[in-house]
């Protein structure tokens, strides 16, 4: 479960006596066969929607999850991209965990 809606992290995660706070995003596949995931927090009412960007010290590792079962984990605050990414893409494969 999430920490909280509130927050800019999903999880916090413990290894070798260090805490990390994790972001969890799903890339869900798209008409031209790849996945992609957006890199903002989306909410809102019937009144009000509104759109805000993470910014580098959101939280410690950004989690993916994508509809064809794969699995990554990238170190936030190196990362560049902070709007939307194609996780499919070569450059990511050194984060690709199964």
């Amino acid at each position: 479960m999430p920490v909280g809606d509130r927050k800019d992290y999903d999880c916090v995660v413990e290894k070798d006596g260090v805490l990390k706070k994790v972001q969890v995003k799903y890339a869900g596949k798209y008409a031209d066969g790849v996945c992609r995931v957006g890199l903002r927090i989306t909410g809102g009412n019937q009144s009000r929607n509104y759109t805000k960007k993470y910014v580098d010290d959101a939280f410690d590792l950004l989690f993916i999850y994508t509809e064809k079962g794969t699995l990554f984990e990238i170190p936030w605050k190196h990362f560049p991209y902070k709007n939307e990414l194609t996780i499919e893409d070569k450059k990511y494969i050194k984060y690709r965990l199964i």
